[in-house]
């Protein structure tokens, strides 16, 4: 692959690209960026077209599109591990099928971003959802893979999220500061800590060492309770399509999406698709967040894991103490209590 996009930018000078088709352009295709020093980064790119204008979606967030004269311009915004945001700006036109072209990195604060690279896009083949299932074994211990999504940093948020998240303070509002689960939301986008899988027949149970949380996937349809309330972990129902474990979560209680504090709202819901690896080593998913309330476009993430035979899941200790002693050696005791409407 990266192969293919070197030649194509040696040949560039004596290839005339044809003028881009607005209309061919529509649809969701796979982003792949290469960096010169670092593993491939898989995202997803939406292009819409709206009253004959062309827009463009990473992970569900806008980002700035040009097209001219048979070329293409995406800038996307992200942010990297320490917290810094910065700018993948891709050039590129249409080689066939496909979308080829290559990117600098533009940043500044910190030495750890991507170098330039390359990248292609292709179009998204179609998902059969009648595929009959293919189930794997998914029991183990499963370890976070570093650098698997390009983290990007603004999404397409409601008025109402918008103001909330202007407002949100990150060491007085997040919720595991003071020891209170961030819900099973941040806890798959974050992928920070491992987790086991334990296959017990007509479920799956997912232990995250993340507040020694405990995690249900009901994988006989049963639907939950009448009188079950929302929280923070959901109640979630897997079902084998092909080769692809889809998990649909609902009853998920208000909290964040990231450390940014973008809000979930109470009763979204999440839709998770995990894959396999074909050496059975790495674990991928897709995760997806439905909240009309907060989100304009339902913000993806994908993460990867891979299997840890040695692994160890560890007791997770946190002392809430230690947060509200600082605030109340800093008097800020009342600036908290004031602040109570933003938390869960």
């Amino acid at each position: 692959m990266k192969l293919f996009a070197s030649i194509w930018l040696c040949s560039f000078a004596v290839y005339a690209a044809p003028p881009l088709a607005v209309d061919d352009l529509s649809g969701n295709w796979t982003l792949i960026l290469q960096p010169k020093d670092s593993a491939d980064i898989v995202t997803l790119l939406e292009l819409e077209i709206v009253d004959g204008e062309i827009s463009a979606f990473v992970e569900g967030g806008p980002v700035d599109l040009t097209t001219s004269s048979g070329q293409i311009q995406l800038r996307i915004d992200s942010r990297n591990v320490e917290g810094f945001v910065f700018f993948w700006n891709l050039e590129g036109s249409v080689e066939q099928d496909s979308l080829v072209g290559s990117f600098t990195i533009e940043g500044s604060g910190t030495s750890l971003l991507p170098a330039n690279g390359n990248w292609l896009a292709t179009r998204q083949a179609e998902f059969n959802p009648d595929a009959p299932p293919r189930p794997f074994d998914m029991s183990g211990i499963w370890a976070p893979a570093p650098g698997v999504d390009i983290r990007k940093y603004t999404m397409d948020l409601t008025d109402e999220a918008v103001e909330w998240l202007d407002g949100y303070l990150f060491h007085y509002d997040q919720p595991n500061v003071r020891c209170v689960s961030p819900g099973i939301v941040a806890m798959i986008a974050w992928s920070g800590y491992p987790f086991e899988v334990v296959d017990a027949d007509e479920k799956l149970l997912f232990l995250y060492e993340v507040e020694n949380s405990v995690r249900r996937v009901f994988l006989d349809g049963r639907p939950p309770h009448e009188y079950m309330p929302t929280s923070a972990m959901g109640h979630s129902n897997g079902r084998w399509v092909g080769d692809t474990l889809i998990i649909e979560t609902q009853l998920l209680a208000a909290n964040i999406r990231d450390f940014r504090g973008e809000p979930v709202s109470d009763g979204a819901r999440m839709i998770e698709k995990y894959t396999l690896s074909e050496d059975r080593q790495t674990l991928s998913a897709t995760i997806e967040l439905h909240d009309p309330a907060n989100y304009h476009r339902p913000p993806i993430r994908h993460r990867a894991w891979t299997k840890d035979r040695d692994g160890l899941i560890f007791p997770y200790e946190c002392d809430p103490d230690s947060f509200f002693r600082q605030m109340y050696n800093e008097d800020k005791l009342q600036m908290y209590f004031d602040r109570s409407e933003r938390r869960f």
